[in-house]
């Protein structure tokens, strides 16, 4: 009895050993549970100590790792160990690009084309003659970027220098980056023009630049283009990786249900079940390869690329999604054949007459 008049039932060791493996037991699949779970746990509680009321640690570690192994144990044959690690490797790739996409959800907006204007006019120290401002943020596009330019024609900044243009963007609060130069030599009609590359960051954003100075007719003059775009969330290669685990994990143990089940279908459907794996393969492969290219350059950068498409742009743009989605699809409609439907009737010999 308690401090309070509550009273209270304490169950018998063996009862309440016994409440705790079963709780154990059910990490298993369902049925390796129905199968084997009461002979396991007749078991269990044979080489109990009498009295114990909670299960030793060495078999709570041997329960768990016999339920993993039990989740994702195949079939034997080699076909169902290529179809997890295909299912795997597409789910994973599918699972990396959506948190690729929700890191992104935190990054930067882009800049409106008023705000983006202005960005432009401070980098070319004078308003812009004939101003476009470009946005790329659709569903159809690889880069976030707000990119303003002036035609080519349009030389209209006789004084412009690098320098000032540096100074007017630190005063305006932006970060200086890594400056670059190179130079274009003369073809047909077009002058020779020196170009400078320069970049600056501010607010989760990044710029940009190339300036083109030329001299046609002897009179110099310099065309501005300014790109901004978001700055990558410093968390995306971690949403990649625990995206990319989730994925590949759920397309092992749902291949393994699968394979598992379409063993006591009718040939039939277990020949609509490959035909559907293989179209849905197909679907998925342009962008599942693609993205694990992508993946590949995070590991490995190319000095000379300045950026690339985000993760995300092989599952969450278009016609990406459109691929996965219908590679989805199929999928679902391969676990509904596996699950459904009567089992192959099985030939049993009949009795000899005597």
């Amino acid at each position: 009895m308690t401090a309070t008049g509550e009273v209270v039932r304490t169950l018998p060791a063996h009862v309440e050993l016994e409440r705790r493996y079963r709780r154990l037991l059910r990490a298993y699949p369902v049925g390796y549970r129905r199968a084997y779970g009461d002979e396991i746990l007749a078991t269990l509680m044979d080489s109990a100590e009498p009295g114990r009321r909670r299960p030793a640690r060495a078999d709570v570690v041997d329960l768990v790792r016999g339920a993993v192994r039990q989740w994702f144990r195949l079939p034997i044959g080699r076909t169902a160990v290529v179809a997890a690690v295909l299912s795997a490797v597409v789910l994973g790739a599918v699972g990396a690009g959506v948190g690729s996409w929700l890191a992104w959800q935190t990054a930067a907006e882009l800049p409106s084309d008023t705000a983006a204007l202005q960005t432009a006019e401070t980098v070319a120290g004078a308003p812009m003659t004939a101003p476009y401002v470009s946005r790329m943020a659709g569903r159809r596009e690889a880069f976030p970027e707000a990119h303003v330019f002036d035609p080519p024609h349009e030389r209209q900044l006789p004084n412009w220098t690098l320098e000032a243009a540096q100074a007017r963007l630190r005063a305006d609060g932006w970060t200086l980056g890594p400056v670059g130069e190179y130079t274009l030599k003369a073809l047909d009609d077009k002058p020779e023009t020196h170009v400078h590359t320069f970049q600056a960051t501010r607010n989760g954003h990044k710029l940009d630049a190339v300036a083109g100075t030329a001299s046609p007719g002897g009179f110099t003059s310099t065309n501005v283009n300014v790109g901004i775009y978001p700055i990558p969330p410093s968390w995306e290669p971690g949403a990649i990786l625990v995206g990319w685990l989730a994925g590949a994990v759920t397309g092992w143990l749902l291949t393994g249900f699968a394979t598992y089940r379409l063993r006591g279908r009718t040939l039939p459907r277990r020949l609509t079940a490959l035909a559907l794996g293989v179209t849905a393969l197909g679907l998925a492969a342009e962008s599942t390869t693609g993205l694990y290219k992508t993946l590949a350059d995070y590991a490995f950068p190319d000095p000379e690329l300045e950026r690339f498409a985000p993760a995300y742009n092989w599952v969450a743009t278009s016609p990406a999604t459109e691929h996965i989605g219908g590679a989805l699809a199929i999928g679902v409609m391969i676990l509904a054949l596996a699950a459904t439907g009567r089992r192959r009737p099985t030939v049993r010999p009949t009795a000899a007459p005597a």
